[in-house]
C-alpha cells in the first residue's frame, strides 16, 4: 500500500541520518585524522634526522675546508723549502772550502820539512774572485831557496800533481823568474818569481762535488 504525505513541507518530519552511516562517517574521519597525525609524526622525525645529517655534513665540510687550507699551506711551504734547499745546495757546491785548500797548499809547500826537494816562502799574496766563466785566481810573490830552476820546477810539479789539491785549479804558471843573491842572508841565492794559480769556474767545482757523491 502506498502512503502519500499531504502535509506541507514545514510540517513534515525530518528524516534522521542512519546510525550506521553516521558511524561510518565518524570512523572515516578518525582514520583520516589519525593518518594525518601519523604522517606528520613520521615526517617531522624524518625531517629532524635529515636536518641533523645535513648539519653534521656541513660541520665535516667546514672542518675539511680548514684542513684543506692547512694542507695547501703545507704544500706551498714544502715547495718553498725545497726551492731554498736546492738554492743552498747549489751555493754550497759552488763554493770552495778555502780552509782545506789553503791547508793542503801549506802542506805541499812545507813538504814535511824536507828542504832537499824545494824550500819555498812567500812575501805577499793577492786574490781575484773572478766572474762568470772566469774562475778565481791567486798570485803569490814567492822565492825558492836555490839558484837552480830545477827546485822551482819540483815545487810547481808537486802542486800540480797533487790531485786532491789541484782538482779545482785550471792552470799554474811555468817555471821562471830571476835569481837574486844576498850574502847577508841564508840561503844567499834564491829564485824570485810570481806563483800564479788560476782556478776553474764555480760550475766546475759543482761537478767535482757531484762526482764525490
Amino acid at each position: 500500500m502506498i502512503k502519500i504525505n499531504l502535509l506541507p513541507q514545514e510540517y513534515r518530519k525530518k528524516e534522521r541520518t542512519s546510525f550506521k552511516v553516521f558511524g561510518s562517517l565518524l570512523l572515516s574521519l578518525i582514520v583520516v585524522c589519525a593518518s594525518f597525525v601519523y604522517f606528520g609524526h613520521v615526517y617531522l622525525n624524518e625531517f629532524k634526522v635529515i636536518e641533523a645529517k645535513r648539519i653534521s655534513k656541513e660541520e665535516k665540510l667546514k672542518n675539511l675546508e680548514v684542513w684543506a687550507k692547512r694542507d695547501d699551506a703545507l704544500v706551498a711551504e714544502r715547495k718553498e723549502y725545497e726551492k731554498r734547499s736546492k738554492t743552498i745546495q747549489k751555493i754550497a757546491n759552488s763554493r770552495l772550502l778555502w780552509t782545506k785548500t789553503l791547508d793542503q797548499f801549506v802542506d805541499i809547500t812545507f813538504n814535511e820539512g824536507n828542504t832537499e826537494r824545494h824550500w819555498v816562502w812567500f812575501s805577499n799574496m793577492s786574490a781575484n774572485t773572478g766572474s762568470g766563466r772566469r774562475g778565481p785566481s791567486m798570485t803569490l810573490a814567492a822565492k825558492v831557496a836555490t839558484g837552480q830552476f830545477s827546485r822551482q820546477a819540483n815545487y810547481l810539479d808537486d802542486l800540480k800533481n797533487d790531485k786532491e789539491f789541484f782538482k779545482d785549479f785550471l792552470s799554474i804558471n811555468a817555471p821562471g823568474g830571476r835569481v837574486v843573491t844576498n850574502e847577508k842572508k841564508e840561503p844567499q841565492a834564491a829564485i824570485s818569481f810570481k806563483l800564479d794559480l788560476r782556478m776553474k769556474p764555480s760550475s766546475a767545482w759543482s761537478k767535482n762535488q757531484k762526482k764525490k757523491k
